[in-house]
């Protein structure tokens, strides 16, 4: 098992079990320590991982913080944990002043188990920044999040490096906040700018309004395009073997799993390559049903060009269908838009494209959120056997 799927398989397990942990010890033995592990450090060897590790600094004495990490008999990393269900916001001082003490520590992780803050020295050499470079929520876990934590795992880590990409992390933070800010509401000047860009009208307040519903609506299409289609095929390269015509074949991922389809390709056709996150999307939707008391015993998925499906026993009877790209994923029902709204609550749901079947359309971050979609997965598996 790769980290990756390591990182997911933990995810899973803090999600299922922190409703059940009531205070900080036992958030650090059930939460905290697995994360530690995951990371590749040995919790149990007193050389690289110390709990309650003496930071002092000026006059204050016998300060402890609750994890340090060491490397070559001196402290990289410091972690400072806080029970589940704490809010993290005001806690950042007490991390500071451990951080502070020891100058070979670069980087600094305050956490609940569930999130986790990651901070370093950008403004001032030795001092900690009052906001984090990277914070990672296992609520809302993402591709991304998972490639910036290979970064951290024991014989990747390198303090010197660290400022360098924590730098390119907090700007692409910032980035990524005005783009979906500029994306769900178009700035006049965005607005202005497409406009000259495709238009010789002359560009006034009430143009600028007049546009402004075409100019979101372009953006969803343009967005929902790249994720169903345009994104599928930038995965495809082209080769040219050595006596004959230009053809595409698919590019590698690190972590994939090649499923070819049951009759075999066809002469030329694209390889259908399934990834592990499609894999861990059909075990968690398994997962919920069997919880459910429903019989999985005939539960299967069939892998596309252009979606994943899960269905029962026949593919005629699917209730599920995914696009999984790294930022954005969609999962579609064969429900209508109207009814799943009445069974499920608390996601914006559309009507789906016909390739992935017309029904209800919910965009979602991470496949863990599917835990949070078990009544809707229930009624389409119940929907779907009927008869």
């Amino acid at each position: 098992m790769g980290f990756k799927e390591d990182i997911q398989k933990l995810s899973i397990h803090l999600n299922e079990n922190k409703q059940y942990i009531t205070n900080e010890e036992t958030t650090k033995h059930s939460l905290i320590i697995p994360f530690i592990q995951v990371l590749g450090y040995d919790v149990f060897n007193p050389r690289e991982v110390k709990p309650e590790f003496v930071s002092d600094f000026g006059k204050k004495k016998g300060s402890k913080v609750d994890y340090a990490i060491f490397k070559d008999e001196k402290p990289i990393i410091f972690i400072e944990a806080k029970p589940v269900n704490t809010d993290l916001t005001n806690y950042d001082s007490q991390l500071a002043f451990y951080f502070n003490a020891i100058h070979e520590v670069k980087l600094g992780i305050i956490t609940n188990g569930i999130e986790y803050r990651f901070f370093t020295d950008l403004k001032a050499p030795n001092v900690m920044d009052e906001v984090p470079f990277f914070i990672l929520s296992f609520a809302n876990l993402k591709d991304s999040d998972i490639n910036i934590l290979t970064s951290f795992k024991k014989g990747n880590y390198d303090k010197d490096q660290l400022s360098k990409d924590a730098e390119v992390l907090a700007y692409t933070s910032t980035f990524n906040a005005a783009l979906k800010t500029l994306f769900t509401t178009p700035s006049d000047d965005f607005i202005r700018f497409l406009i000259k860009n495709s238009n010789d009208i002359k560009v006034t307040a009430n143009v600028i309004e007049r546009f402004r519903p075409i100019v979101k609506k372009s953006i969803n299409n343009a967005i929902l395009d790249m994720v169903s289609t345009g994104l599928l095929q930038q995965e495809m390269q082209l080769t040219k073997p050595e006596g004959g015509t230009t053809q595409l074949e698919p590019v590698s991922p690190a972590i994939q799993k090649p499923k070819p389809p049951v009759d075999g390709p066809e002469p030329g056709s694209a390889q259908i390559v399934t990834t592990d996150e499609e894999i861990a999307a059909f075990q968690i939707v398994k997962g919920i049903l069997e919880r459910a008391g429903k019989d999985v015993s005939g539960l299967e998925y069939r892998d596309t060009v252009n979606y994943f499906s899960i269905n029962n026993r026949l593919v005629t009877k699917w209730f599920m269908r995914f696009v999984l790209h790294p930022d954005k994923k969609i999962v579609a029902f064969r429900c209508s838009p109207d009814d799943a709204k009445k069974i499920q609550k608390g996601f914006e749901i559309d009507l789906a494209p016909t390739h992935l079947g017309g029904g209800a359309k919910i965009l979602f971050n991470s496949i863990e959120d599917l835990m949070k979609l078990q009544n809707l997965i229930i009624a389409g598996f119940n929907e779907v056997n009927k008869n």
